[in-house]
């Protein structure tokens, strides 16, 4: 419960969805580890953080699908350079449109969030009152850019809000706020953990292709199956052992 209450449950199969370094050194030990797996685990790369902000227009204003669709990719960036995709000075945005017909049950409100990548340390170090200046000139900046797309915007946004690397880091406890989980040498690692400790699973983000909320879905189902493997397995063995006590004791009488 996060106040160093435990509870032993024992069970054949744990599935961690954390950071796959956080679910080796911090959830379970590297004492319980083999030495060249956890040098091989140390080696893995966080990805980056990111930054989110939240825009809301008013009930009755609508937005045109056929003109915006459901993803928006936009650069004013004069070259591709990883540099500028990370930096404060945002120049790339991906935005994400939320039309009423995506949840019918809702009041019939569209909503749009802007995306960027980020560094953690360029967020990590600020003074409360340099981050809420940067949380709003975020908000500020990403309104101009959207400007563009949706004309008039400022008026018809009703609210605003700002995620940042420290809001990653502070609601998922991802290290340095990852919002993808880690590099490509993170799957062999994860894909190891059975080998290390029977019944010990991971699935998350790994560096594999599509490594957002569809790789984790579909890493998960991968990882889904093995646990049904490894229980299933576990099932049959108990199975056998009772069916051999079983005839041996007939045998015996």
């Amino acid at each position: 419960d996060g106040k160093g209450t435990t509870r032993t449950i024992q069970c054949c199969a744990v599935v961690s969805n954390a950071n796959i370094r956080q679910t080796i050194f911090d959830l379970v030990g590297e004492d319980n580890f083999d030495r060249s797996f956890i040098d091989e685990a140390k080696a893995v790369r966080l990805n980056n953080s990111s930054t989110q902000v939240y825009m809301a227009l008013q009930e009755e204003d609508t937005l045109e699908v056929k003109e915006l669709g459901d993803l928006l990719f936009s650069s004013t960036a004069a070259s591709f350079e990883t540099e500028a995709l990370l930096s404060r000075d945002v120049t790339s945005r991906t935005y994400s449109f939320y039309y009423p017909k995506t949840r019918p049950q809702s009041r019939p409100r569209c909503l749009i969030v802007s995306s960027t990548n980020a560094r953690y340390q360029d967020w990590a170090e600020l003074s409360e009152e340099e981050y809420q200046a940067s949380k709003q000139d975020l908000c500020e900046t990403t309104l101009d850019a959207l400007d563009k797309y949706v004309p008039n915007v400022r008026e018809r946004i009703v609210h605003v809000e700002a995620s940042t690397p420290r809001s990653f880091k502070h609601y998922t406890h991802h290290p340095a706020g990852a919002s993808f989980g880690t590099k490509f040498e993170g799957l062999a690692v994860s894909r190891a953990l059975p080998q290390q400790i029977e019944g010990l699973y991971h699935a998350g983000s790994v560096g594999i292709i599509m490594s957002g909320w569809l790789g984790a879905m579909n890493y998960g189902v991968i990882v889904a199956n093995e646990v049904d493997n490894q229980l299933m397995t576990n099932s049959s063995r108990s199975t056998e052992t009772l069916e051999k006590e079983i005839a041996e004791d007939m045998a015996a009488g």
